[in-house]
């Protein structure tokens, strides 16, 4: 009885041991998984951000032919499904493969493109009927303007080989969206929807799959244990940075019960044999757990091609290894420039053979204290120490040099080129933030012609963290009040009377002081806090238009400008109408400013808004007339009720004939449509005096006055009504 007693308590210990060994491999080999795809969907936006750039470098496109083979080379090089291009302002669609007719479809894709810069989409099915796909997109720009959005179709079963338990035996992953559907899978799954699988399963617990379903929707992570069609599983679930997508991998755990059953059957053979029998047996036992934990250890943290580490490593020792280097410490990120051809033109298994050659010299030429990894496919990154930077780059030259004599493919005359991105560790930060600032000088470095070492630059760093240290306040200054509104005055040219504003927002940090509107109006275009900004402004018009008239002052309509968001968002109208009602002002007073480049974004959403204002009582100005390129077209086709002159239209005229004779046709072309004329920025009397002459209604200006605080402009006002 003791030792069927004893036979089962080591039976269930056994299993247990393995049961904990295989839930933390899974739980290790899931979370390599989920960065695996997170960085498998980062390089192809990278491929398709570079395409971008050498689309928007040979704007306008002249030749469509061109633009076609061009697309239609980088699907064969990137293997993509296809790509194309959605020019803003109309126009056919250019893309590798023809007969995108969809608009539906192409007027989405542009609309998120122009909103998000780049975005990855659900899975969905090729508009032409090919295999079902990602799309990953890229906004396209001419200067500050954008002109239209890059396309690229890529096969969701692209990523299959990025979702592998290969560590962990037979198991699956899926990448899911928070209502369950299935985005992608690590096989040609046919499941469309994990809580659809889910609820056919058996659970130890009544409530798991609703909890299950609860933590993916909330984005935590999730384990729990289950049977299908008899067979017990594990799953372990965890948030990806990618659309909100979670990732969910399964594991089958029969080999635990059988490799239990196994153990326990030899142990009690070996336990009627001598104690020396048996102590074999436990160091067959530990052996075979440590083989386990290094395979494990090889899956996480050593790249199976080149035996070199992997990303997950490098982060794990580097701060160590950082406090070891006798000397100053850099991150030098070396890029193998073109490789995508090697592996085209000659096949992966030489390109294998060129990735190993490289990890070889490399690891041949590091000093006592330095290491280095296989970041991603063809990327390595070295933890290196020098004396100065000038030192550095006569290493890593030598270094370029050394594997471009070395790393050749047999029969073939491809030079196997590199690029190294440098980030010097002059101060104590997260790995990952290093790197980052790495990958920044390797994009200088690959898009430079004359050097391909290229360091990072600490402009750039002053740039981020002024942006992080603005968006990290911007929420406590709105609600603190350190956003004010100042009104520019405008004047009437023939009486000098004032006749309205225009309200401009400040900015007064406590600490920093005044924030100048151009370091913090585009860094809220990008965030989307411009549209709270906006608003914000409105009612504090409206509220000091409603004090006005329980004061018994004159009201004058007041200016307000609002960004290019706003056309996108179906609220807009009645939330501003809301903002009016709350404080009893009429919409005739508020004067909606859109600028050109606004409306040029997206013409017939542009058309429906400006509709949807003037049947509301509001009138609409163009701002920044002239500073475009279809100043004409827009005038021709949209119905504004103010057209205000650039400042920079203005530049120069008192001394420029030719510039005063364009001036004055423009007004005489505006006067005709019906629109008043506002101009900008009038700074002397000479400017003020021709623009009074050609006919021009209104100005602004520092000749008239500068922005007034709301006090100083309420005692003009009342200065002027005596």
């Amino acid at each position: 009885m003791v030792l069927v007693a004893g036979v089962g308590f080591y039976w269930r210990h056994v299993g247990d041991m393995l049961e904990r060994d295989a839930t933390s491999q899974i739980t290790l080999a899931g979370n390599e998984t989920a960065e695996s795809f997170e960085r498998a969907i980062a390089a192809d936006q990278r491929i398709v951000d570079t395409i971008a750039i050498t689309v928007q470098q040979n704007y306008p496109w002249r030749s469509r032919a061109g633009l076609e083979r061009f697309l239609r080379l980088q699907v064969k090089y990137n293997e993509f499904e296809n790509l194309g291009i959605i020019p803003l302002h109309g126009g056919e669609v250019i893309s590798a493969k023809p007969g995108l007719t969809d608009r539906a479809w192409l007027q989405e894709i542009l609309l998120r493109g122009l909103e998000e810069d780049t975005f990855v989409s659900a899975r969905q099915t090729d508009p032409l009927g090919g295999p079902e796909v990602f799309v990953q997109a890229a906004s396209l720009h001419n200067g500050e303007e954008p002109v239209g959005v890059l396309f690229a179709l890529i096969p969701t079963k692209r990523y299959q080989s990025s979702l592998k338990l290969t560590s962990v035996g037979d198991g699956r992953v899926f990448v899911v969206a928070r209502d369950g559907r299935v985005e992608a899978s690590s096989s040609a799954s046919q499941d469309t929807n994990i809580f659809t699988t889910l609820a056919q399963a058996k659970f130890a617990r009544p409530n798991s799959l609703e909890s299950v379903r609860k933590q993916i929707q909330e984005g935590k992570t999730t384990f729990v244990r289950y049977q299908l069609n008899g067979s017990p599983r594990l799953l372990y679930g965890m948030a990806l940075k990618i659309n909100n997508w979670y990732l969910l991998s399964v594991l089958p755990t029969d080999f635990i019960q059988a490799q239990a059953q196994h153990l326990t059957w030899l142990s009690l053979a070996l336990f009627a044999c001598i104690c020396l029998l048996f102590g074999v047996l436990l160091a067959y036992m530990f052996r075979l757990r440590e083989y386990s934990n290094r395979q494990l250890f090889n899956t996480a943290f050593v790249d199976s091609l080149t035996g070199a580490y992997n990303l997950n490593r490098m982060a794990d020792i580097f701060p160590q290894r950082l406090r070891e280097l006798p000397e100053n410490a850099a991150l030098a990120l070396f890029d193998i420039l073109k490789f995508k051809v090697i592996n085209d033109m000659l096949g992966y298994e030489r390109g294998n053979v060129v990735l190993k050659q490289v990890a070889f010299l490399l690891r041949g030429n590091l000093m006592p204290g330095e290491c280095f990894c296989r970041s991603t496919a063809d990327n390595f990154l070295l933890l290196l120490s020098y004396k100065d930077r000038r030192e550095l780059r006569t290493r890593l030259s030598g270094l370029a040099t050394l594997i471009r004599r070395n790393c050749t493919v047999s029969d073939s005359c491809i030079m196997v080129d590199g690029a190294f991105g440098v980030y010097e560790l002059k101060e104590p930060i997260p790995f990952y933030i290093a790197l980052d600032r790495a990958h920044l000088a390797l994009d200088n470095a690959k898009h430079s012609s004359t050097d391909t070492i290229q360091f990072y630059d600490e402009k750039d760093r002053h740039r981020i963290v002024r942006e992080r240290q603005l968006e990290n306040t911007m929420e406590q200054s709105l609600e603190a009040g350190d956003f004010t509104v100042e009104l520019q005055p405008k004047f009437d040219f023939q009486t000098g009377q004032m006749k309205g504003a225009e309200a401009l927002v400040r900015w007064k940090q406590t600490a920093r002081g005044l924030v100048r509107p151009d370091d913090f109006i585009p860094l809220f275009e990008k965030n989307g806090f411009i549209l709270r900004l906006d608003m914000f402004i409105l009612q504090r018009v409206a509220r000091l238009l409603s004090c006005w008239k329980e004061q018994g002052k004159q009201q004058v309509p007041v200016a307000v400008n609002f960004s290019r968001l706003h056309l996108n968002d179906s609220r807009y109208i009645s939330q501003m109408l809301r903002t009016l009602e709350a404080y009893g002002v009429s919409p005739e007073l508020i004067e909606v400013e859109l600028t050109e480049s606004v409306i040029l974004n997206n013409w017939e959403l542009a058309q429906s808004v400006i509709r949807g204002l003037h049947n509301r009582g509001f009138s609409v100005a163009m701002d920044d007339f002239g500073s475009g390129y279809s100043s004409l077209n827009v005038l021709k086709s949209l119905q504004f009720d103010t057209i205000k002159l650039d400042k920079e239209f203005l530049s120069g005229c008192e001394q420029d004939a030719t510039a005063r004779r364009v001036i004055q046709g423009a007004v005489e072309m505006i006067k005709s449509v019906g629109a008043t004329i506002v101009a900008e920025g009038v700074e002397t009397a000479e400017q003020a005096e021709f623009l009074r002459k050609i006919g021009c209604d209104l100005a602004q200006g520092y000749y008239f006055s500068r922005p007034l605080a709301t006090e100083e402009f309420e005692q003009l006002l009342s200065q002027q009504n005596k």
